[in-house]
């Protein structure tokens, strides 16, 4: 405050409160007039410009309230509180940088304002600035240590991080303080499947622990208590069971349970839109209305395996599309589908997008992939078409009771597998699903800079690092051990904590056999789709992960004739491999067992010729995936008979 206002505060201060009791009986004008004079007697008082931007934040002018804050920080450049104001106003219209430079001044001239440190880490962690969110925390922690938010917060890092352990402290705290938060029990729950595992016996306890907090997640929302029933479905979706299809184990109990508490909680909040509406008739010639509900219309693994093949295969004379994009991120694939599709929604709100979807009065609806994409969780908990179908995007069983059908692969699904579904299980010829390949050009990379040598046999491993379970490592030690100049290609998934953690695994095994894993194993920064397709004709084996094998990335491995070595799982999404290369004529190089797989790799890697052979056949057999229209033709078939 300055020396003219602090002489003359009573005339400040009266004038101030003069223009908030105004305010609090909505007499507006009064309150103007009031701050007009403070203004006029006193224009180089920081309390008074203070209060005229509140007063036109109370009056929804935020670029006025913006202006105005700033008039009062060069007024009193030390009013830390009026930077805090600044920065909300600021974070409200998406000028996050902005945001965090004006929270990190307030604290800066006032570090006791908790409010300020809790926002400035939530806005540093959108940022992507993990570190700095977490320093600030921390401090927000010991200063307000009985605020959830923080707590909550301090969890999301955690499990960003794979951090189980910090994370269900985090969450553990923020579910203490606020028993009725949702987000913060779903975070419980979901922190203890963790990105990478470090010991096969840790998975066990993992899958109890998960089970445990899932069942203390359902007993904890009262379905006939409409607050914590509208809580509980606003926080569905920002945590979800992802990592559980990861254990290499069949899911179906768990999901149960989950599906059932979703689609329960879901139907409790929007009891209009939780009853299987009725399937319209059909005017002879009249096409099929069918929905895709995606977050991924756009260059993305789902695009490339499901909506591209259904969008461009499908006959538009039995087949109206209507696709709903749930995702925020738009390109040409995006543009493509917008043209395609006879309506096409995108941009909307959830309850929105949910009366969208239902008053089109779809007969059938399709989720490429349930349990990757938040929106796409939450209406597919939902009832808004008569029959409601799931394909192999996320290949896991829902568990949802909304959920009719699951479009899967024949040549993927082993024997008996219907069990492993909540979902009636239809196999669809060959791959189920239509492939086109990928035009992407390569682009030149030089792999020698980051540790590829010229002269070595490169195996490449390139599923994301959760496929990578810690009971199969000692497979490579062994390949490694039979082909001296082999490394094995690695790709960072841009989490630096998680790639260590994997290293060090890594680096253990190899240690153990008496090998030296840095001569042994890269790991190659994220790459761009022309830099992978260089990696892929740079490499000269595919080493497939065991128990969750790669789909996409095969398909593009097949395509550049790169040999693909794969040991089939138990459950259909670790066959994903195994069934491409069945559909390419390809089979020598499916394993039996894990003795075979390593016999497989170490003869590609030591024996040229036929290694160039089975290349030529491999790149060959890619006809028998883009020529099969058998896929499309079968699911035409499938929803004309619903």
């Amino acid at each position: 405050m300055t020396p003219q206002a602090s002489n003359q505060g009573h005339s400040v201060a009266a004038l101030l409160r003069r223009a908030v009791l105004a305010q609090q009986h909505q007499r507006m004008d009064e309150a103007a007039q009031a701050l007009h004079a403070a203004r006029a007697a006193f224009p180089h008082d920081g309390d008074v410009h203070f209060a005229i931007a509140n007063f036109l934040v109370a009056r929804k002018q935020p670029a006025a309230a913006i202006a105005q804050l700033r008039r009062t920080i060069a007024v009193e450049p030390g009013f830390a509180r009026a930077y805090h104001n600044l920065a909300i106003l600021l974070k409200k219209q998406g000028q996050l940088p902005s945001t965090s430079v004006m929270l990190a001044r307030a604290v800066r001239l006032d570090p006791t304002l908790g409010g300020s440190l809790i926002t400035l880490g939530d806005v540093r962690l959108t940022l992507g600035d993990r570190i700095g969110a977490q320093r600030v925390l921390e401090r927000a922690a010991l200063l307000q240590p009985g605020e959830a938010r923080i707590w909550l917060l301090l969890g999301y890092l955690a499990k960003g991080q794979d951090e189980p352990e910090r994370a269900t402290v985090g969450f553990g705290r923020a579910s203490v303080l606020t028993p009725s938060n949702s987000v913060a029990r779903l975070g419980l729950c979901m922190s203890r499947l963790p990105i990478l595992y470090d010991r096969a016996e840790d998975i066990e306890q993992a899958r109890r622990h998960y089970a445990s907090d899932l069942e203390a997640l359902v007993s904890s929302v009262q379905l006939d208590d409409p607050a914590a029933v509208a809580a509980a479905a606003e926080a569905i979706g920002s945590f979800q069971p992802y990592y559980l299809a990861y254990q290499e184990r069949c899911d179906r109990s768990l999901q149960e349970i989950y599906g059932r508490f979703v689609a329960g909680v879901m139907a409790a909040r929007y009891p209009h839109w939780a009853t299987r509406p009725s399937m319209s008739p059909r005017l002879p010639g009249q096409p099929l209305r069918v929905g895709i509900v995606s977050g991924f219309f756009r260059w993305h693994t789902i695009w490339k395996l499901m909506i591209r093949g259904w969008m461009g295969g499908l006959d538009p004379a039995l087949i109206q599309l209507h696709g709903y994009y749930t995702g925020n991120v738009r390109d040409a694939c995006t543009d493509q589908a917008r043209a395609r599709f006879y309506r096409f929604s995108e941009g909307l709100p959830f309850e929105e997008m949910a009366a969208t979807i239902r008053a089109e009065d779809l007969h059938v609806l399709i989720y490429p992939e349930i349990g990757m994409d938040p929106m796409t969780a939450k209406l597919a908990a939902l009832r808004l078409a008569p029959i409601q179908c799931v394909s192999w995007g996320h290949p896991d069983t829902t568990g949802l009771p909304t959920i009719d059908c699951v479009l899967s692969s024949d040549l993927m699904e082993p024997e008996g597998a219907e069990s492993h579904y909540s979902e009636r299980l239809i196999r669809l010829p060959g791959l189920g699903i239509a492939y086109e390949p990928l035009m992407v050009e390569a682009e030149p990379i030089d792999f020698t800079k980051f540790g590829v040598r010229s002269s070595a046999t490169v195996y490449l491993c390139c599923q994301y690092v959760s496929k990578y379970l810690p009971q199969h490592d000692e497979l490579l030690a062994y390949i490694a051990r039979a082909v001296p100049n082999s490394q094995f290609l690695f790709i960072n998934p841009r989490a630096d904590g998680v790639t260590d953690r994997l290293r060090r695994r890594l680096k253990n095994v190899f240690n153990d056999h008496g090998l030296d894993a840095e001569h042994h194993i890269v790991f190659l920064p994220y790459l761009t789709p022309g830099q992978y397709t260089a990696l892929n004709r740079r490499a000269n084996v595919y080493l497939d992960s065991v128990g969750w094998s790669g789909g996409n990335t095969t398909l593009e491995a097949v395509s550049e004739g790169l040999p693909v070595v794969t040991l089939p799982g138990q459950l259909m999404r670790g066959q994903h491999s195994s069934a491409i290369l069945r559909q390419i004529g390809v089979t020598e190089t499916i394993a039996n067992d894990r003795d075979h797989y390593v016999a497989i790799a170490v003869h590609l890697g030591t024996n040229r010729g036929w290694r160039d052979a089975i290349a030529r056949r491999t790149r060959l057999g890619c006809q028998r995936i883009y020529e099969d229209m058998r896929p499309l033709r079968a699911l035409e078939n499938l929803l004309e008979r619903f």
